[in-house]
């Protein structure tokens, strides 16, 4: 992790295999190290800011800072329509208590629509399973190869699911609950 003039940590394990999964993927990246080190990624769909704070708190103390960074940047580019589908992206390794202030602290950063999109994530672990779900938004989706004439919706999840990273016990509890009748809610 490295120290920022501001007293932010990055976690620089995140914001590198963000980066391979973004190039993985079309994006073109930036690393800029205004303030803080973040990554600007942008396709023929989305312009993204990625930042990593260590922690949670310095998660919500970081927002602010790289959301200024990136809307100077965007008033300064020539990105046309993109402009309404830029999202700043932040992670961190670290799990929520889920206490009120945290929790009140990540609604508001979740739901803040004005100018900019934001998603926050946290308990990201530092593998490309784990930072490719955190990203799966701006990601194409996955197209299986070979598609038989009758296809049974539960195992294009199941392959769908292992194919994005998500755990076996996880993808296995899925096909389980959708093939009873549950719901999503029941899964998690």
């Amino acid at each position: 992790m490295t120290e920022r003039s501001n007293n932010l940590r990055s976690d620089e394990e995140l914001l590198a295999l963000a980066q391979i999964v973004l190039v993985d993927n079309g994006f073109v990246v930036e690393s800029i190290d205004e303030r803080l080190h973040m990554l600007l990624a942008e396709n023929h769909y989305f312009v993204i800011a990625i930042i990593a704070p260590s922690t949670i708190r310095a998660l919500m103390q970081a927002e602010a800072i790289a959301f200024q960074i990136l809307e100077q940047r965007i008033s300064r580019s020539e990105i046309g329509p993109k402009k309404w589908d830029a999202y700043l992206v932040l992670l961190t390794q670290e799990r929520s208590n889920e206490d009120d202030e945290t929790t009140r602290g990540l609604y508001a950063i979740n739901h803040d629509m004005s100018h900019l999109r934001r998603m926050a994530h946290t308990d990201v672990e530092p593998t490309a399973a784990a930072v490719t779900r955190a990203l799966s938004t701006f990601l194409e989706p996955v197209h299986l190869e070979d598609k038989p004439d009758r296809v049974d919706a539960l195992e294009t999840l199941a392959d769908s699911l292992s194919s994005r990273g998500v755990e076996d016990d996880l993808v296995q509890r899925a096909v389980r609950v959708f093939s009873q009748g549950g719901a999503l809610d029941d899964i998690l």
